[in-house]
């Protein structure tokens, strides 16, 4: 029978050929896999790193581009699971909910009758807490123990609640994790819901979104939702990426309470907390990962990427470019690295992550596509047009006269990657790109919304296996 094989190069799994040991995709050399390492016996968390173009020339910085493949298990080994069956350890909960005008009506209610259903989905012996905004900043709850006696205060308080006026939006986020941070547990989720642009305190995105970073650093979790048609994507995607969480765009009111429930599940039930990836790199190299939800710290030849927290039987594509400084003819330059995270039991587990292998050859041996993993290139290639049009919107929203030529631009950039793929891919590209870019800047907010959602959901890649 075939055992797989790794190519050591591109990083690929695949069949072990009838002949030579060489990968089918890149040319490189073929290993057979082998198991885990014996302190790696616990872990259950699979990772594989691949590399989308095995070759580049020497003399002269060369940008490739690392894929990195996490898979979490349908459920938890018994040994790593939470101590108690049908238990999760302790989270506490922060809703951060907006009361202002245009949430009255179906889209308030509905959000209310959400906050009902998560209550009942926490355990006794978690917490939660209740803000409120409008053109006022209220914590209707204070951080609070779950049992019987608060889900029924928590329901008396939902009824009493009603739409105000402007969208305080940042001040209500401050409140929520000044509240949380007087509450810590081992999961703490804040979940911003607003229908609305921010217009009263701060209205800067990149301030706003400051504060999700600082309260990530402290150990919380920043999620958003927004509902609707009018609310600003770019600051509620900054949030959700600054803080560690995910963004969902709610077409219609009556999804809140699904896309509150699916979050406020995979934080308490996640399969790996705590999770970074560690990447040892060739020296002079520099890192850059697609998203800011991936915060990198890099000391030489060592870098760090924070990950957060994967539910259950989920896979997460984690683009890095890197940019390697100029080497001699015939070096050989590897990466490899490591995954570490927590079980729900509390342990410390570790995944040792597959080697590839980047050679450099004499310039004038060197051709364009020389190298070139296809299955991989294509798959970087899409994480790059999703990254470009979710920064495109950002410009299109904070600029619009620059948006045009910032599109032009990324356009240009993303036809030159795919031209490593043919020429005939190169100008397929061209078509991709005028239907994504356009679909993002669609004058039909709704239209716009949901193109923009896709796009993020896309480049993140957190989805079910």
């Amino acid at each position: 029978m075939a055992r797989l094989m790794r190519c050591l190069y591109c990083g690929v799994l695949q069949d072990e050929p009838a002949g030579a040991k060489v990968c089918i995709r890149c040319g490189g050399e073929l290993v057979f896999e082998t198991g885990l390492l014996p302190d790696e016996r616990d872990s259950y968390v699979r990772a594989q790193m691949e590399l989308d173009q095995v070759m580049g020339p020497a003399g002269e910085n060369v940008e490739r581009h690392l894929l990195v493949t996490l898979r979490t298990p349908a459920q938890v080994p018994p040994g790593q699971a939470a101590s108690v069956q049908g238990s999760h350890p302790p989270i506490h909960f922060t809703a951060v909910l907006d009361t202002s005008g245009s949430m009255a009506g179906d889209k308030l209610q509905n959000a209310k009758n959400a906050l009902r259903n998560a209550l009942m989905r926490l355990l006794d012996g978690d917490s939660l807490s209740l803000i409120t905004f409008d053109s006022q900043v209220r914590c209707p709850l204070e951080p609070t123990p779950v049992n019987d006696h608060s889900r029924a205060v928590l329901n008396s308080l939902l009824q009493e609640i009603r739409a105000g006026s402007n969208t305080a939006l940042c001040g209500g986020l401050e409140l929520g994790i000044r509240k949380a941070l007087g509450r810590k547990r081992d999961t703490n989720l804040i979940l911003l819901l607003s229908d609305g642009l921010a217009n009263e305190g701060e209205t800067d995105t990149d301030r706003i979104a400051q504060r999700a970073r600082e309260a990530r650093v402290k150990g919380l979790t920043v999620s958003t939702l927004g509902v609707g048609d009018d609310y600003n994507e770019v600051l509620m995607v900054a949030l959700a990426d600054q803080g560690g969480g995910h963004f969902y765009h709610v077409q219609e009111a009556g999804e809140i309470d699904t896309y509150l429930a699916t979050e406020l599940g995979d934080v308490a039930n996640a399969a790996a907390r705590r999770l970074e990836l560690h990447l040892r790199v060739p020296a002079g190299s520099v890192l850059m990962p697609f998203s800011a939800a991936y915060p990198l710290r890099q000391d030489g030849s060592r870098a760090t990427l924070d990950i957060g927290y994967l539910p259950c039987d989920t896979e997460l594509e984690v683009p890095i470019s890197v940019v390697v400084a100029s080497q001699q003819p015939g070096t050989r330059l590897a990466f490899e690295g490591d995954v570490t995270y927590e079980s729900p039991a509390g342990h410390a587990l570790k995944t040792t992550l597959n080697r590839v292998t980047l050679r450099v050859a004499e310039p004038n041996q060197f051709r364009e596509r020389d190298g070139v993993s296809a299955p991989v290139a294509e798959r970087v290639l899409q994480q790059l047009r999703d990254a470009s049009v979710l920064q495109y919107s950002r410009t299109l929203r904070q600029n619009p006269a620059a948006a045009q030529a910032d599109a032009t631009v990324r356009m240009n950039k993303l036809r030159a990657y795919a031209a490593l793929l043919g020429d005939e891919r190169k100008e397929q590209e061209l078509e991709q790109d005028r239907n994504q870019f356009a679909a993002v800047a669609s004058p039909t907010p709704s239209l716009s919304k949901l193109a923009f959602a896709a796009t993020y959901s896309r480049q993140r890649r957190t989805r079910q296996q």
